[in-house]
């Protein structure tokens, strides 16, 4: 697994050992840069179920301002924070552990305002609908922000949730990745 792009391109991030984390690979992650590549550059970005840190610090490799990434897995917490460190990011990115809507929450008190949430669930556990509802009633998407979701290409994200809708959804062998954005 490595940075594909941008000033850390080529740079190797350190994986997690076991199999509790399924990274993001180098295909559907140059993929899904391509497509949102135009929307990077001085965003604020959240890695939601954050594993390595692999999707957002590609992110601040290709010029996001920050990162804030949320794992739950104390060994991912500990790889996302070396991997800040040996690309240099430390200053760019707040690590939590926390589950997902937890984070959410904590985060909403702050008052930011994300452009780009990634979020890389565990497949086929059905956290997609509710993170969804949950990120569009704390607020924490810009009005033009985007969600970018990985998940198992045989699942079927509804076309709308709460005030967000899906309006780009590809399919990369085992992986679909799906877009959604503010009505």
């Amino acid at each position: 697994m490595r940075i594909i792009a941008g000033r850390s391109k080529g740079r190797i991030l350190e994986s997690i050992k076991g199999r509790n984390t399924r990274p993001t690979s180098d295909k559907v992650k140059e993929a899904l840069f391509n497509i949102i590549q135009g929307r990077i550059p001085e965003s604020i970005v959240l890695d939601i179920f954050a594993g390595t840190g692999n999707l957002g610090l590609e992110s601040l490799s290709r010029g996001a301002n920050r990162a804030i990434f949320i794992d739950n897995d104390i060994k991912a917490v500990k790889t996302i924070k070396r991997n800040c460190y040996n690309l240099g990011y430390e200053k760019q990115s707040e690590i939590y552990r926390n589950d997902a809507a937890r984070g959410l929450t904590e985060l909403s008190k702050r008052d930011i305002l994300f452009d780009i949430i990634f979020m890389d669930p565990p497949y086929g556990r059905g956290y997609e609908e509710p993170l969804l509802q949950l990120i569009y009633d704390l607020n924490i998407l810009h009005n033009d922000g985007i969600i970018v979701i990985e998940h198992d290409s045989k699942t079927v994200l509804p076309i709308r949730i709460a005030g967000l809708y899906c309006y780009d959804s590809r399919k990369y062998g085992g992986t679909g990745v799906s877009f959604y954005r503010k009505e």
